[in-house]
C-alpha cells in the first residue's frame, strides 16, 4: 500500500566538526553555494542569526518555473540539528531534517531526511519516484560541496 507521506533520506561523511557542520546549514546565506547549477535559489528574505520560529522566504526556479517558498526554522539543536518546514511550497507537506553526528573528533556524519507529501493524492503517486530522483540528484551534489566547501576552504 502506498503511503500519502513519503520519506527521502541522503547522508555522508564530512571531515569536519558537528560545530562547523552546524554553523555552516544555520547560515542560510551558504544556501546558494550548495544549490546545484540546474536549479536556482534566490533569498528574498533572511533574519539573521536563524532561531526557532524565524522564517525564511526563497524563490527556487526548477525546470522553467520559478515557486515562491516559505519556511520555518522549526527546531535549532547546537550543534546536532536544524529541521525546517514549508509554510508555501509546491508540496503538500515539506519537513527537512539536517542532522549532523560525530563519528570521531574531525569527522562528522551530514545527515539530510526530507517527510513531504505531494499534493492531489492518489494522482501524485505516480511523481513520487521522480521527485525522489531529483532529491537524490540535488542532495549529492549539495553534500559533494558541503564537503569541497569545509574540506578543502580556500
Amino acid at each position: 500500500m502506498f503511503s500519502k507521506k513519503q520519506t527521502f533520506n541522503f547522508s555522508s561523511l564530512i571531515k569536519t566538526t558537528a560545530e562547523e557542520l552546524f554553523d555552516f546549514h544555520s547560515d542560510t546565506t551558504n544556501l546558494p553555494q550548495i544549490t546545484p547549477p540546474w536549479i536556482g535559489v534566490t533569498i528574498v528574505d533572511l533574519v539573521l542569526p536563524l532561531k526557532e520560529k524565524s522564517e525564511v522566504c526563497l524563490d527556487i526556479k526548477q525546470f522553467g518555473f520559478t515557486t515562491r517558498w516559505l519556511m520555518q526554522i522549526d527546531e535549532l539543536k547546537v550543534p546536532n540539528r536544524v529541521c525546517d518546514k514549508a509554510l508555501k511550497s509546491p508540496f503538500k507537506s515539506f519537513y527537512h531534517e539536517h542532522i549532523f553526528t560525530p563519528i570521531n573528533e574531525d569527522e562528522t556524519k551530514l545527515e539530510d531526511i526530507i517527510n513531504f507529501e505531494l499534493p492531489l493524492y492518489p494522482f501524485s503517486l505516480m511523481a513520487v519516484p521522480f521527485v525522489k530522483r531529483d532529491m537524490r540528484k540535488m542532495f549529492a551534489y549539495r553534500h559533494a560541496k558541503t564537503k569541497e566547501i569545509l574540506e578543502y576552504p580556500i
